[in-house]
């Protein structure tokens, strides 16, 4: 049989469609089971710093419990009590160092020299004895420890430290016994803040946790003890022993604290090796809120819990400066509070803020979403080409659907993080690609309509590319539907390629008019395209047309570099309060790219078609693009409840077809006005003549 005789790809096309029905199936149940898993944690902590609180308490003449009682009454439920050190002890006159000091009886303990760095710790309060010596011990060699008591049964203590005191003043000795007591007396939970350090080793690291877990009983009826977050810039025992913090934490029955934005090493590795069963932490340092309003601090931690599953809120006081600086804080904390629970989250006291449950997706199910990604690719090339092609290309078209499930399978079974990333690639291309090449054949469509009957087409045009744009959005939504995701332990790998991509493929496809034609061969096909590139190519460069494309490419960078939570380029103040009140008004605030640019531009586009305008209605069309590249970006984070983003891409739709429609209406008045300006000559001469 001749392979280049021409047969029908409707089979092909039927195999690439079932593929996909089956991916849409897995994805609904992938997201059914991620949705009760973001339901599984609602109970949010709002923690105070303890030095604050002292701080604040010595402002107002009353003692840190009272308080700490007046805080828990307006809706705090922690406090976070940083680790005590020699040098956190010796700033607070607790303790006194001395460099050099001459030990009791004149001599050095055995193995010492006279040329070792030595210092003496002298500690006058009876109650910090055993800590600091207990605590000295767990983490430093006991050989570079000695008690020398100047005498005995007197005070000051004596502890001789051989080393240097910059790295051992800033070991972790434990939390303060006095300082927790007067936090749990006051009815509130500890958030300890331990010490990261590179001198920690294994038994050190296991002796400081085992006697953090002794001073954190387990709550009745509760799962872990409760929230630990590390200071410094490296996590304690990184890097070589963040699998042994890991599992020292689960062991203990301790959540580890993931710190929003903090950038800190070994976070990235010990939330993998916790498969995502962690809490994450966001905070306002006191000089943001000194140039915010407790109203944008506000809003801001509830966009992080709404938003981005955030589950502990360590709260900084703004500017107390009234003349009732408790007054202030309470009213901040219990404003916060109130507002978080109008989100519907749980804050509580008894109910401390916990890890989602675990998820994990079956290998099945993911490869079919992996498998179905890809047929939606495919079958984007294939509704490119003619609906009849050569035999042999046909034949190529399957076995690269064969060979693309055999990967598909492969990925989930061996590779499920490089599957992700590919076919998660596969779905934002191919689904977006489909959507904007249906839109391109409905703009040549309603070319010849009426404006006025050109108005419902229009819309139904944009809600139907929009859909399925969001299918290919559901389908990387599905495939993280896995813990590590929802806490931003894993992430989507390709979120800039799937903004850029689409838009330089609409564009080829509209320089070339790459879309087959009813009846049209292969070789017209191929012809036909190649033409419309070189005459493209060949057109003479105008200074208007460079301007033009400038002003696409800035677009477009300016997209991607705002895509994501920590954006390379700021939002200005007037945006942010704009924002502010799109979300008091909508719940799930919709992305400015969509309902004020992409969308609206959309349908503008098809009105400039359905006035003969082809030229410009194919570069609005382009333009438009952009809002459907946002809303599949708006599915590749994972951390962002799945049903706040289908609401967010609903609330785009609406709001962009009402400000599309205005713009219609502007059109259209512009266009009747200016020809009623250029008839009136023609009747000025009519009536001269």
């Amino acid at each position: 049989m001749d392979s280049s005789l021409p047969i029908a790809t409707r089979g092909l096309r039927l195999a690439c469609v079932t593929l996909i029905v089956l991916g849409l199936l897995a994805a609904g149940f992938a997201l059914v089971q991620r949705m009760r898993a973001e339901r599984s944690s609602r109970a949010v902590d709002v923690v105070v710093d303890y030095s604050e609180v002292v701080a604040l308490a010595g402002r107002q003449g009353m003692l840190p419990m009272a308080v700490l009682m007046r805080l828990r009454e307006a809706g705090a439920t922690a406090v976070a009590l940083p680790e005590e050190s020699l040098e956190s002890l010796w700033s607070d006159g607790e303790v006194n160092i001395t460099a050099h000091p001459l030990p009791f009886g004149g001599k050095y303990p055995a193995g010492w020299l006279p040329s070792d760095q030595v210092f003496a710790v002298d500690v006058s309060n009876l109650l910090l004895i055993n800590q600091v010596w207990d605590g000295l011990r767990r983490v430093y060699p006991e050989n570079n420890l000695h008690a020398d008591s100047m005498r005995s049964g007197t005070l000051p203590y004596r502890f001789l430290v051989r080393g240097p005191r910059q790295d051992v003043g800033q070991l972790g000795l434990g939390l303060s016994p006095t300082k927790v007591d007067t936090i749990t007396r006051a009815g509130l939970r500890v958030v300890p803040r331990l010490r990261g350090n590179d001198l920690a080793a294994k038994p050190a690291l296991e002796r400081s946790i085992a006697a953090l877990a002794e001073m954190m009983p387990l709550p009745k009826g509760a799962a872990q003890r409760g929230v630990v977050i590390f200071d410094g810039a490296a996590l304690p025992g990184y890097r070589a022993l963040i699998p042994t913090l890991a599992e020292l934490l689960k062991r203990h029955q301790l959540v580890y604290g993931a710190v929003e934005f903090s950038k800190q090493k070994g976070d990235a590795q010990l939330g993998a090796k916790l498969r995502g069963q962690l809490v994450r932490v966001h905070s306002i340092s006191a000089e943001e809120l000194a140039t915010n309003t407790t109203g944008q601090a506000i809003q801001r931690f509830a966009l992080a819990v709404k938003d981005r599953n955030i589950r502990v809120l360590y709260v900084h006081f703004p500017p107390l400066t009234s003349d009732d600086p408790l007054a202030t804080a309470m009213a901040y904390v219990q404003r916060l509070a109130t507002t978080i629970r109008h989100e519907g989250f749980v804050v509580d006291v008894q109910r401390p803020a916990h890890p989602f449950a675990p998820l994990s997706l079956p290998t099945p199910v993911l490869a079919l979403l992996f498998a179905g990604s890809g047929a939606g690719l495919l079958l984007w090339i294939v509704t490119l080409l003619p609906a009849a092609l050569p035999r042999r290309i046909v034949l190529l078209g399957y076995g690269v659907l064969v060979i693309g499930v055999a990967g598909a399978v492969g990925s989930a079974v061996v590779t499920p993080g490089l599957g992700r990333t590919l076919f998660g690639l596969c779905a934002a291309i191919g689904f977006t690609m489909l959507a904007l090449t249906w839109a391109y054949r409905r703009l040549h469509m309603l070319a010849d309509a009426h404006p006025r009957q050109a108005v419902l087409p229009a819309v139904g045009t944009l809600l139907s590319t929009t859909v399925i744009t969001a299918l290919g959005g559901l389908f990387i939504a599905g495939m993280m539907a896995e813990t590590p995701f929802l806490v931003k332990v894993g992430q989507f790998s390709g979120v800039k390629l799937t903004l850029a991509a689409p838009l330089l493929l609409f564009g080829a496809l509209i320089v070339t008019d790459g879309v087959a034609r009813h009846g049209e061969t292969l070789e017209a096909y191929r012809l036909r395209c190649l033409a419309r590139l070189r005459g493209f190519l060949g057109q003479p460069v105008y200074l208007w047309g460079i301007a033009l494309a400038t002003i696409g490419l800035v677009v477009v960078a300016v997209a991607l570099l705002r895509s994501g939570n920590d954006a390379g380029v700021g939002v200005s103040s007037l945006e942010l309060r704009f924002r502010s009140l799109l979300e008091q008004w909508l719940i799930a605030r919709p992305r400015t790219k969509e309902f004020l640019i992409g969308h609206p531009v959309f349908i503008l586009a098809i009105a400039a078609a359905a006035r003969g305008w082809r030229s410009p209605a194919l570069l609005l069309l382009l333009a438009g693009a952009i809002g459907q590249v946002s809303v599949v970006n708006t599915y590749c984070h994972a951390h962002t409840p799945v049903l706040l983003s289908l609401l967010r891409t609903v609330n785009g739709i609406w709001l962009g077809v009402i400000i599309g429609l205005a713009l219609w209406l502007v059109l259209g008045w512009l266009t009747r006005t200016r020809q009623e300006r250029d008839a009136a000559p023609a009747a000025v001469e009519a009536d001269a003549e």
